[in-house]
């Protein structure tokens, strides 16, 4: 799906919110003047003990907002078993998911919420902003290959050499004897990795961006003290799953390629000295989902001392716009002479560039708990866990048909929270 009928579908909701009867508009429209609550701005007043509240349930109301740094697991994909760009045997092994899709792999992600609770005649209400992202996901296979050039005897690096200082004594200087241009140079690890090939082939590449849009609704207290606040909205969610498979294949003058071992039965292997031309070959695939769905949740407070336990239940539903882009690109190195110490003599690439679309609908889960302990009157600091399952409609891999999968993440939280 564009960003252009994105922007048009959230226009849309928003014509809509705005249209609301003048009479109702306080209610269903969330919107609000920043000074709409009488605040004292107090952050940081002392907590109180639970004894001032006489064991009535505290309702907190006015702008609250949190946030959350998650480590957090994310399911791998399941095995495309796509080959190998060179079609070598020593490569077979690295497959999408060699121990089967419910692995989790684990990153890092961020969660804020931003929203308000009015006091009304009826019943509290408000809105909710909430915003998470997991950024990875980057695991993967990787072979670090040497190119046919790989030393270079006029590159001596880094020399330690003797020197006399004028009191006779000796002593040691760090000289760097390096050579330009960059890629000459010998040294494997950043910066210098010219003489080196990165060869990456993905297990886990994926990354997740979320933002939602609730109105709550405040119910009377229960019987124990628990308070329940239900609400619903519209979420969109993006999806990014990445799929690569790399490799190299070298040629002699003749445009033969020596085989790699283990050779078939009736091979006759060419020498590796006798190459000249190398590829680097790189088959890079993107799965771009992008969902927008309707959202039904509840939320349960209690209070116990000060002490705040909180459980949220989201489920959702909606259609997800998915697209499929595949990067197929080769890098190819013309050398002047055989194996070690020849020089280049021209670097050639080729780039092809394929795409395709369709959609499929998504259902998920988001489900949190969390304790958190009051600090302050209005900063708590919490802790807590975060599940958060997409139960089917998610394309990954290589393959434009394999668009219903399951993408589970699952892990833990901690931040703070003020007034809620």
């Amino acid at each position: 799906m564009s960003s252009r009928s994105i922007l048009s579908v959230v226009g849309a909701l928003g014509i809509v919110v705005t249209l609301a009867s003048v009479a109702a508009a306080q209610h269903y429209q969330p919107f609000i003047e920043p000074g709409y609550f009488n605040h004292d701005l107090q952050f940081f007043a002392p907590a109180s003990d639970i004894d001032t509240y006489d064991g009535d349930v505290v309702l907190r109301t006015g702008w609250f907002g949190s946030y959350n740094r998650m480590y957090i697991g994310l399911s791998r994909p399941e095995d495309a078993n796509y080959p190998s760009v060179v079609d070598a045997p020593r490569y077979d092994v690295l497959v999408t998911n060699p121990q089967g899709s419910d692995l989790l792999d684990m990153t890092w992600g961020n969660r804020w919420d931003l929203g308000y609770i009015v006091d009304d005649v009826d019943h509290d209400h408000g809105w909710l902003v909430s915003y998470m992202n997991i950024g990875g996901p980057n695991v993967g296979q990787h072979l670090i290959q040497e190119k046919l050039n790989r030393v270079n005897e006029d590159d001596e690096g880094f020399v330690v050499q003797e020197t006399d200082d004028e009191g006779g004594g000796g002593g040691d200087e760090n000289l760097e004897d390096t050579i330009n241009p960059p890629s000459d140079r010998n040294d494997e690890g950043p910066p210098n990795r010219w003489r080196f090939y990165d060869v990456t082939n993905s297990l886990n590449f994926a990354s997740l961006n979320s933002v939602e849009l609730n109105k709550l609704f405040r119910l009377d207290p229960l019987h124990d003290g628990g308070i329940l606040e239900p609400f619903l909205g519209v979420r969109y969610m993006k999806f990014e799953d990445r799929f690569q498979r790399q490799g190299i294949q070298v040629y002699d003058e003749d445009g033969f390629s020596p085989l790699m071992p283990p050779f078939p039965p009736s091979s006759v292997p060419m020498e590796f000295l006798d190459v000249t031309t190398e590829d680097f070959i790189s088959d890079q695939f993107r799965f771009t989902n992008q969902m927008i769905t309707g959202q039904l949740g509840m939320r349960w407070l209690r209070r116990v001392s000060r002490w705040n336990l909180t459980a949220e239940f989201r489920a959702f539903g909606g259609q997800n716009y998915q697209h499929l882009s595949r990067t197929y690109q080769v890098d190819r190195t013309y050398y002047d002479g055989q194996g070690t110490g020849s020089e280049v003599d021209a670097h050639v690439k080729y780039k092809q560039t394929q795409g395709w679309n369709t959609n499929e609908t998504v259902v998920g889960t988001d489900i949190r708990a969390v304790a958190a302990y009051e600090i302050t009157r209005d900063i708590k600091l919490e802790c807590g866990v975060q599940f958060l399952g997409l139960f089917t409609g998610i394309g990954r891999g290589p393959y434009i048909d394999a668009n219903s999968e399951a993408v589970t993440a699952v892990g833990t939280t901690f931040g703070f929270t003020v007034n809620r």
